[in-house]
């Protein structure tokens, strides 16, 4: 289900109050769960969502990532703009090209465009390192218990520190990305470029491409999903061009 579904009326007065809460929690940094949890009643009734089983939730966060304690769905939290979890992982193959993925054509953001090698939100109680790989297995289909038959290396490395990107996408009601990233790395060995498999429907093929080629792709916006716009230059300058490039 997209996580702000109106197939009905969507009244000024909510957009209103939407805006002000963004305003006024500021991510998370100035409220509390019970604030959160009553707002929760009120615009689950409005929106149509009651609570599931299924529902799927974030850890909120502060802004170096660290959790509050406590969570809220994923539909809510890009309402209201709480901020949560976002990692990304970029993998290259053994003679140094990078994956890129290319989204389903029926994902409801950024269909058939390329983006990162995988990409994803982490659920309410992950870390970084046990969310990265759940990532991983759910859209390119390497196990997290397999990581020495697919990795060349001990393990992903991390690529600089955690950051915090925004933005809002215009609609009815506005879809707030309030987002902590952290980008790793890592290499495929040849049975794990052989072995990637698309089993949740999130990923439609995986693109090889040098990453000067990313480059000029992204210069020129062809076919660029946002999340890899915006990691690809911090993956870049952490890897450095190398020599022959």
């Amino acid at each position: 289900m997209p996580d702000n579904p109106t197939n009905h009326p969507f009244p000024t007065a909510w957009l209103d109050e939407l805006t002000n809460l963004d305003a006024s929690w500021q991510g998370g940094d100035h409220t509390t769960a019970a604030e959160v949890e009553a707002e929760l009643v009120v615009w689950r009734e409005r929106m149509h969502r009651p609570a599931s089983p299924a529902e799927e939730y974030f850890d909120v966060v502060d802004a170096s990532g660290e959790p509050f304690g406590w969570s809220a769905p994923r539909w809510f939290c890009h309402l209201t703009g709480l901020r949560h979890r976002v990692v990304y992982a970029f993998l290259t193959s053994p003679q140094g090209f990078l994956a890129l993925q290319m989204r389903a054509h029926d994902k409801l953001e950024w269909p058939s465009m390329f983006d990162t090698t995988v990409g994803g939100h982490l659920k309410a109680g992950q870390d970084w390192w046990s969310g990265v790989l759940s990532e991983i297995e759910e859209e390119v289909g390497l196990a997290a218990d397999a990581v020495d038959l697919w990795l060349a290396g001990d393990m992903l490395q991390q690529v600089g520190e955690a950051y915090e990107r925004s933005g809002m996408d215009q609609g009815t009601p506005p879809y707030r990305n309030r987002q902590i990233n952290l980008i790793f790395a890592g290499e495929l060995t040849a049975w794990g470029l052989a072995n990637l498999r698309f089993a949740d429907g999130e990923v439609s093929g995986m693109f090889l491409c040098h990453p000067q080629e990313v480059q000029r792709m992204i210069e020129t916006n062809f076919l660029i999903a946002p999340g890899l716009k915006n990691a690809f230059e911090r993956w870049w300058a952490w890897k450095g061009p190398t020599k022959g490039d």
